[in-house]
Formats: C-alpha cells, sequence, structure tokens
C-alpha cells in the first residue's frame, strides 16, 4: 500500500466564483499532478507545463506562496490557481474612490478629517 496526501486545490475561474476541491494524492505529487487531478478541463495546461500554464494566464501558489509545477506537495497543501490581473489594485482603488466621491464622500461619512 503507498502512502497518500490530501490537498486542496482551489480556483477562481472568473469574479465571484470559486471552486474548490479536496484530494487524495499519491505520496510525491506535484502541483502539477494536484491540478490534472482536479478535473476542470479550463486547466489542462497544467499538465502540458510551466510554459503552456504561464501562456494561459494562470499560475499556482501553495498557501499563498509561488510555486513551480513542479513544486512536491506535502499531506495538507492547499494548491491555489491564481489568474492574472486584469487591473493593477491600486488602479481599481482609485476608481472606486472617484465612483463613490472622493475625499467630500468620505468627509461626510466621517472617514477622512474635516477640512481646516
Amino acid at each position: 500500500m503507498s502512502a497518500e496526501i490530501s490537498v486542496q486545490v482551489v480556483w477562481s475561474p472568473s469574479a465571484r466564483e470559486t471552486l474548490d476541491v479536496a484530494l487524495r494524492l499519491p505520496e510525491g505529487a506535484t502541483v502539477a499532478d494536484a491540478i490534472a487531478a482536479s478535473g476542470w478541463p479550463a486547466l489542462a495546461s497544467a499538465a502540458r507545463g510551466d510554459a503552456a500554464f504561464a501562456a494561459a494566464g494562470l499560475s499556482a501558489a501553495v498557501w499563498s506562496k509561488g510555486r513551480a509545477l513542479a513544486h512536491a506537495l506535502r499531506d495538507g497543501d492547499r494548491v491555489e490557481v491564481l489568474r492574472s490581473l486584469q487591473i493593477d489594485p491600486m488602479a481599481a482603488r482609485r476608481v472606486r474612490y472617484e465612483a463613490a466621491g472622493g475625499i467630500d464622500a468620505l468627509r461626510r461619512r466621517g472617514y477622512a478629517g474635516r477640512k481646516r
């Protein structure tokens, strides 16, 4: 009987949508093995290697730390499939800030100091 490890694979294929699956894999399994075992066809490029995976705009992490697809997993690891950013986070924050009314809106809500 060969040893097995338990891992979780999570992926957000689009905004506000999250998929996750718990898997039992043989000891020595890699990030690519876990992604392939997830059964999500859109992630099939993982089996072809890092270059194909990156070309699809994806990367992988284990417990939020970027890892190569060849990285060996340990029992209890959480594999995260990450999409590339569509907009710079600071630019998105700026857009939300301006849409909310800028500093005047924040002052009305009591989140910013009053004008001096």
